[in-house]
């Protein structure tokens, strides 16, 4: 009996000392990182993620760390040249930030700075932009490509395309095509669509409508998918914020938005969870391989490949990195792989930071 409680002991120490960093701050206190200055300014190219790694050892606790400034226009965005102050408040620290002098060229002209955003705006922009979810029975109804009056396929910009619907004359329409089609339990179909062109609608006639075309990526397909160009910077929104997620977050990967088999730091993937899960844009989710089994007698171990095949074990899952969220839709979302330590595949785990596997 004493043996047994010995080796309970000393499991309890081995899996205390074995749990991520991150586990050991459940409570979310902030913690700072080594060798920090009081004051930082900001670099042209810094991101919002790149400034909470500098300071925070879990950056997607950004949003306890920044105190806005209410005397401050537009105090939640952060330019080139801010500077930003590390002071400490009720014993927490917290980081304020001292607006740059806006330079006039003139007294009527003036520069214009844009704000950082949370990620590269070149990583995370084309996905934005390019790439769209959409339902079975929105897929269904959309217009569709039926060809050109040659029948050719590769087009040049001017040509014209025909679609099977009468769509309002002098709108741009995209040209998407389907990749891959994804489903969850209880929630309807989506299938990920790629921008591949861009058109603008001439005339009607019938049933059918006459497109130019003005620059394309790939050739046009029969069939192709059109939807009505997005409206300018409505969809390419970049300045979330890192945040922790709600606590119960277990995701899936469903597989990356290109269609490549093996993902890595950078590429943009389909998680089976949205907006109904309370996922919005800049929750940061940790990624954990499956959970490995394995059965068998003593000197006789092998992957479970039976239920019948002696005793078995169940080996804990293993972290390989980190996702950010960057648009949800409804029961699905789209994430950008922040840091991943190998290649990896669809089934992959995506889970709130709290849940300890």
């Amino acid at each position: 009996m004493k043996s047994l409680s010995f080796l309970f002991s000393c499991v309890l120490t081995v899996a205390a000392c074995i749990q991520p960093s991150w586990a050991s701050n459940s409570s979310h206190h902030l913690v700072l990182n080594d060798h920090i200055p009081d004051v930082y300014t900001v670099k042209t190219g810094d991101t919002l993620w790149d400034i909470s790694n500098h300071f925070l050892a879990i950056p997607w606790l950004w949003p306890k760390l920044w105190q806005a400034n209410p005397n401050i226009e537009n105090p939640h965005l952060i330019y080139p040249g801010d500077k930003l102050y590390l002071v400490w408040v009720d014993g927490q620290p917290r980081l304020q930030r001292k607006p740059s002098k806006v330079i006039k060229l003139s007294p009527t002209i003036k520069v214009t700075r844009s704000p950082i955003t949370t990620l590269q705006s070149s990583l995370v922009l084309p996905y934005l932009t390019e790439h769209r979810l959409l339902s079975d029975e929105a897929l269904a109804t959309a217009p569709r490509v039926i060809g050109s009056d040659d029948q050719r396929k590769q087009l040049s910009t001017g040509d014209r395309v025909w679609a099977d619907t009468l769509l309002p004359i002098g709108e741009a329409w995209w040209v998407y095509r389907p990749i891959d089609t994804y489903s969850r339990k209880g929630s309807k179909r989506v299938t990920v669509l790629k921008e591949v062109a861009k058109l603008s609608v001439l005339s009607q006639q019938d049933e059918t409508s006459t497109l130019a075309l003005q620059s394309y990526r790939q050739e046009i397909n029969l069939n192709d998918v059109l939807l009505p160009a997005p409206v300018q910077g409505a969809s390419a929104d970049l300045h979330f914020s890192p945040a922790n997620p709600p606590a119960d977050i277990d995701a899936q990967i469903m597989g990356a938005v290109d269609g490549q088999s093996y993902i890595a730091t950078s590429d943009v993937v389909v998680l089976d969870k949205g907006h109904l899960d309370a996922l919005q844009a800049g929750h940061v989710l940790q990624l954990y391989h499956p959970a490995t089994e394995v059965a068998g007698k003593k000197g006789s171990y092998d992957y479970k490949r039976s239920p019948y095949s002696g005793t078995q074990f169940q080996l804990a899952p293993r972290g390989i990195g980190e996702v950010m969220v960057i648009r949800a839709y409804e029961a699905f979302s789209l994430a950008v792989v922040l840091r991943s330590t190998e290649p990896f595949s669809a089934g992959v785990s995506a889970r709130s930071p709290q849940l300890t596997p």
